[in-house]
């Protein structure tokens, strides 16, 4: 082998070598990834709209017995019935008044808070002087506001929607009178909206009216019903189809 053919294979095997121990290309990492162009959906709200508020406090329909909370004064259960027209109560009005204790029958629950309406359908035809069926707000015997409908002979309305206050036993304001046309059945209710109490009667449940309006200081714990005051002959029963308490603003 001659001189110039070993220098050549020398230098290829130089270049070889050096070939095989270069370090390995390095891969290029990808780019990354562009960052989200869509608006991100909001989550969806678990919460609900606040429900309004029923103002119905209370409705006894008198659907064969009486709903908790009601309570008897000088309760006489030969004078009441749920059974005599099914779907009202049948209170006999007896001899008694409320001012001194002795009403018969008297029927009460606890009063709500704030201001409220009271209202019943009643079927009523007072004979005598003084005999009343009526919706009541009741403090103590000698102070509670009554409205109904009631009978007296002196006075001009007769028959007719009487609402009387009654302050430490005696007659307190006006004694409001509006005669009723005719028919037995009236709608009546009874406002107190702070220290004013209203009372509004109604031939159809529909077209009401101002009776009368009394100013009164009294604690008002209770409210309820009565058919009471007949001292004299004694009237058809008074039939009362349902009671509602109603909160007012």
């Amino acid at each position: 082998m001659n001189e110039k053919t070993r220098i050549s294979i020398l230098l290829l095997l130089t270049l070889f070598l050096s070939a095989c121990n270069a370090p390995a290309a390095t891969p290029t990492d990808p780019p990354p990834p562009p960052p989200p162009t869509d608006t991100p959906i909001p989550p969806t709200s678990t919460s609900e709209p606040t429900p309004t508020v029923d103002p119905l406090l209370f409705r006894d329909d008198f659907d064969g017995n009486l709903k908790e909370g009601w309570a008897w004064t000088n309760e006489d259960a030969r004078f009441y019935s749920f059974t005599n027209n099914p779907g009202w109560l049948e209170m006999s009005a007896r001899p008694g008044y409320i001012g001194d204790g002795t009403v018969t029958n008297l029927l009460l629950r606890n009063a709500p808070e704030g201001n409220y309406e009271i209202e019943t359908r009643m079927n009523f035809a007072p004979k005598g002087n003084f005999q009343i069926g009526a919706l009541v707000i009741y403090e103590s015997g000698p102070n509670f506001t009554q409205f109904g409908r009631a009978f007296c002979g002196p006075c001009p309305a007769k028959d007719g929607y009487y609402f009387d206050l009654f302050v430490d036993g005696n007659f307190g304001g006006e004694n409001f009178a509006t005669s009723i046309a005719s028919g037995d059945t009236v709608y009546l209710r009874l406002r107190r909206e702070g220290n004013t109490y209203t009372g509004y009667g109604s031939a159809d449940g529909t077209n009401w009216q101002v009776i009368g309006v009394h100013q009164s200081q009294m604690s008002a714990g209770f409210v309820g019903l009565t058919a009471a005051q007949a001292n004299g002959s004694q009237p058809g029963p008074a039939q009362f189809d349902y009671f509602i308490i109603t909160a007012l603003p």
